[in-house]
């Protein structure tokens, strides 16, 4: 009984998952913004009207989110699923960075306390907390050389909402270049499958929308408020984030620290050159927050090509 209660699932798993268990029964009634209408559309996607999914430009969430949404199929199950959710990937990428159980605990509060499980739920965009997470572990498996897995969870990042191909930056952690090139590939392969039975098999006009220039975001002082923004300006708000996350990734590699703070500068160059100004864009720089402060309270920022700078995976 006492091994039980010093086992990591006592120490570090139940009091945050319990926690944002409550926080979740205490928000299962809110109204959670977007989220329904994915739910409506993932039950579409499970329906034999499948292949008109995407008929609509303004459905602008990835077939993974889709699928997770309408098997949920209510956004009262979503709310534990995603709240709860969150709040274990964190604690997994902490476990994966070496992050001590008492810093484990403290930071998986801290994510609850500062709204970040919450947020994730009512915004109505889960994909906001998750996808910088799922960065971040393809960035540790990248730098260990395991970039087959690292590109497999970029391509399902990109699965829940589309920007999550941005994370094909941290792949440039790799040891090699040719490394980096194989994670990118499966990354490919995987958004592609996810994709393509829409685009071959339906009428896939995602790619159609476009977005209006709002008031006080970066790009108005540019271009006048209420500026079509499409796609192609959408691609190069993309290369302009991945390859800022890239340099990052290459100058900080030997560094530990680089697996939070590659991501961290795509999201937020990302969010900083995006035509819009929601709210839950800020989801994402939180979480990275989180998992760079557990890093930094393991190993000091060296950013220099130091020996010995791994990481120490603790038990989960």
């Amino acid at each position: 009984m006492r091994d039980a209660l010093r086992s990591p699932l006592a120490r570090v798993w139940l009091p945050v998952l319990a926690l944002a268990g409550t926080v979740a029964a205490l928000d299962r009634r809110s109204d959670a913004g977007d989220l329904l209408y994915f739910v409506h559309q993932g039950e579409r996607m499970l329906s034999a009207r499948w292949t008109d999914t995407f008929s609509d430009p303004t459905l602008q969430s990835g077939p993974l989110q889709l699928l997770l949404t309408g098997a949920a199929r209510s956004t009262p199950v979503l709310a534990f699923v995603v709240e709860i959710g969150v709040a274990a990937l964190l604690l997994l990428v902490l476990g994966r960075l070496g992050v001590s159980a008492r810093w484990r605990v403290a930071l998986g509060i801290a994510s609850v306390a500062l709204g970040l499980t919450h947020g994730a739920f009512v915004d109505g965009h889960p994909a906001e907390a998750v996808t910088p997470l799922l960065w971040v572990l393809a960035a540790i498996d990248a730098r260990r050389g395991r970039v087959v897995r690292a590109g497999l969870l970029v391509g399902v990042s990109a699965g829940l909402e589309l920007w999550g191909v941005l994370g094909a930056a941290v792949l440039l952690l790799a040891p090699r270049l040719r490394d980096a090139l194989k994670g990118w590939a499966v990354e490919a392969g995987v958004v592609l499958l996810q994709l393509a039975p829409f685009a071959l098999f339906g009428d896939f006009r995602m790619f159609d929308y476009r977005w209006r220039v709002a008031e006080g975001t970066l790009v108005s002082v540019v271009v006048p408020v209420g500026t079509h923004f499409g796609w192609p300006l959408r691609l190069l708000q993309a290369a302009v984030a991945c390859g800022l996350g890239a340099a990052v990734a290459l100058r900080f590699r030997r560094s530990v620290h680089a697996v939070w703070l590659a991501p961290l500068v795509v999201v937020v160059a990302r969010i900083a050159l995006d035509p819009l100004a929601y709210g839950w864009y800020w989801l994402e720089a939180e979480a990275l927050g989180l998992v760079g402060a557990g890093v930094l309270l393991t190993a000091w920022p060296v950013f220099g090509p130091v020996k010995g700078q791994t990481f120490r995976s603790d038990p989960l």
